[in-house]
């Protein structure tokens, strides 16, 4: 089948957001689905509940993929994050091979993170009327100024320098291979693969949630998105977004 994601990619010298432009593009006229709106520079990259994310122009890749998962349930919506985080790592896989991903949003190389993904839907007459994606992921970028406590990337884990066109190419591919899969109903499969590459799962370490530390072993995700972690003495918690934190070890 003919790939969809990326057909079309409308690139921007400098915009605020990728996120921003293409959901002001979508209240104006129709967009493609599969459109990609790639930016050059980003004055003020978004991530996860407003979260900053930090890019030097033209050193990295930042951009947002528009699409139209009408067929998707909405209780079921976490399944495009998992498309999308399976489909950067199926491209990332063959520069690094320690890429894990870490709920509910962020791609790692070690203890590291080397990208961020930030998924908006508009939601319409009960189903998902369009769903913009944003990556950001870290290509060549060496020096990190903001107060992020881990940030990595390419360059940095390989010492070697690349190509940006050549990676978005291939983290398109992945992401549209994995997003036909969900089209055609693929769910078990996304679910297998996606939690055999979470970060920490089946393993212990501590967690934060409020002012408490405990410690518990990540199993899973559910249905909703929720990430599931066992504590020690077998209880299973359920997690939203943001009701969780990982308490990460020095380097």
């Amino acid at each position: 089948m003919e790939q969809i994601i990326g057909k079309e990619i409308v690139h921007l010298k400098v915009t605020d957001s990728t996120n921003n432009y293409a959901n002001h593009k979508l209240r104006l006229e129709s967009v493609p689905e599969g459109t990609v709106f790639l930016a050059y520079e980003q004055s003020s990259g978004r991530g996860q509940k407003n979260n900053f994310w930090e890019s030097d122009a033209g050193k990295n890749l930042t951009f947002s993929i528009v699409l139209y998962p009408e067929f998707l349930k909405i209780q079921r919506q976490f399944l495009l994050s998992k498309v999308v985080s399976l489909g950067i790592h199926s491209a990332l896989i063959k520069y690094f091979d320690q890429i894990h991903i870490k709920w509910p949003n962020d791609m790692y190389a070690g203890k590291m993170k080397l990208a961020g993904i930030l998924i908006e839907n508009s939601i319409m007459g009960g189903t998902i009327k369009t769903s913009v994606i944003g990556i950001g992921l870290n290509v060549n970028q060496t020096v990190f100024l903001s107060d992020a406590p881990n940030p990595t990337s390419l360059k940095l884990l390989t010492n070697k320098h690349y190509d940006c066109d050549k990676i978005l190419k291939e983290l398109l591919a992945g992401i549209d291979y994995y997003y036909k899969l969900l089209s055609f109903g693929e769910h078990d499969k996304i679910d297998e693969e996606y939690s055999s590459l979470l970060f920490r799962m089946n393993e212990m370490h501590n967690f934060k949630t409020g002012t408490s530390v405990f410690q518990g072993e990540i199993i899973g995700v559910n249905e909703i998105g929720q990430l599931l972690i066992q504590k020690i003495d077998g209880e299973i918690l359920e997690f939203h977004f943001k009701e969780v934190e990982f308490v990460l070890e020095s380097q």
